[in-house]
């Protein structure tokens, strides 16, 4: 029921028998249209876009098909990528072939089957100057993969080829839109049996950092109630799920009657439609006061949270947002404003084991069915940068999975 999927480009026949890869229910759906089993068959049809044939859509650019040459030593192993080579728009998007990547110790290589699009692929392509991380070029985004582990490096123990594996890629090393990629074998964990790979990989990135921002607030605040901002977003409409699973009360923002509808079908109590109401004079009103909020979306929203806190409250952002009110603003309530990166504590080496536990747990609440990502579009990787369009267009509901081993 939570999980439709918009296929792009043109049909063609289905490749298989229909089969059903996660039980139904209500907070498990049945894999998407379009999806594929673990052993990569086509589950229902089989979408795909001509493969170099620039087809226009309304407000985009054609997908780019360019084969970038990239100089590599006689005899190496080469795969498939998406990638680009400098900064910019969709149309910096690549079809790379690079050097095969080697796991080193305690990482794993994982052949691809499906990535997903996040925030954080639109900010590494095209990133504004208070959010440039320095980057080496060749490029490849994708921070969250499910596919297969294909070669082990020393000292792994927990995983052996052929397992199916999800998790996220380093946000500083190269992404999960290439065929193959390297990941820490701590931030991967087994596939349960009977998900499907788009469900398997729509969940890491955007869960974990939804699970992880819901656990360090309640750390900071005893509150029964929460405002999550864009409860109808990626990392909003699983959060909302978890917060309900924690036993609290779910407030939550929404601006088009299709987000609306999603965010009240996931049970949050309050859904403020922004474009009719003010979320800040909801909050002034609220009693008990609201002492945790969560912004998902930053600038204004942002600015506008400072004021709709409640006293000794905690406002977490996943948002770079620089404010030069923050202290004047929360000073007299005593108030917290904490920004919060998914793994920070994994790849600053505080904790390299956090963000592969907060995925178990994430894991464990889905096998339980009290969350489940909702897949509202799934794109071939060839039609990578009509992904980054549907993103940035910020009308996305739920999650825009990636196909990557059937998708070139």
């Amino acid at each position: 029921m939570l999980s439709t999927a918009a296929l792009a480009g043109s049909e063609r026949p289905c490749q298989g028998p229909r089969r059903r890869s996660c039980p139904s229910s209500p907070m498990m759906p049945k894999t998407p249209c379009g999806s594929t089993d673990r052993g990569g068959r086509a589950t229902t049809r089989s979408i795909s876009a001509p493969r170099c044939r620039k087809r226009s859509i309304p407000g985009s650019i054609a997908a780019p098909c360019l084969l970038e040459a990239i100089t590599l030593p006689a005899g190496v192993s080469v795969v498939r990528a998406m990638g680009i080579l400098r900064h910019g728009g969709v149309q910096e998007l690549r079809h790379l072939e690079l050097e095969k990547p080697e796991p080193g110790v305690g990482e794993v290589r994982v052949r691809v089957v499906c990535s997903a699009m996040n925030p954080a692929d639109i900010r590494a392509r095209e990133p504004s100057p208070a959010r440039r991380i320095p980057r080496s070029f060749p490029l490849v985004t994708g921070y969250d993969v499910a596919g297969e582990v294909d070669a082990i490096g020393p000292g792994v123990s927990d995983l052996q080829i052929g397992d199916p594996v999800h998790g996220s890629p380093d946000l500083l090393r190269q992404g999960a839109h290439a065929e193959y990629v390297i990941v820490d074998h701590r931030r991967l964990r087994k596939i349960p049996s009977g998900w499907s790979w788009e469900m398997a990989a729509a969940l890491p990135l955007a869960g974990v950092t939804a699970l992880e921002c819901l656990e360090r607030a309640r750390q900071t605040v005893a509150a029964e109630r929460v405002l999550i901002h864009a409860g109808a977003g990626g990392v909003g409409h699983l959060q909302i799920q978890l917060a309900r699973a924690m036993g609290l009360e779910v407030w939550t923002t929404a601006g088009r009657d299709e987000s609306v509808a999603l965010c009240s079908q996931l049970g949050a109590r309050r859904v403020i439609d922004y474009r009719h109401a003010s979320f800040v004079a909801a909050c002034r009103e609220a009693l008990p006061p609201l002492r945790i909020i969560f912004d998902n979306v930053g600038g204004a929203c942002f600015e506008d949270s400072l004021e709709a806190i409640g006293p000794m409250g905690v406002l977490v952002s996943i948002v770079p947002t620089p404010s030069q009110q923050i202290a004047e603003r929360l000073f007299l309530k005593a108030a917290t404003v904490t920004h919060h990166v998914m793994g920070a504590a994994t790849f600053t080496g505080i904790d390299p084991d956090a963000q592969g536990l907060a995925l178990q747990r994430l894991v464990t609440l889905a096998e339980s069915r009290a969350v489940a990502p909702h897949v509202s579009a799934v794109y071939r990787v060839r039609d990578l940068a009509r992904a980054h369009e549907h993103l940035e267009r910020g009308r996305t509901l739920g999650k825009v999975v990636i196909r990557v081993a059937d998708g070139w």
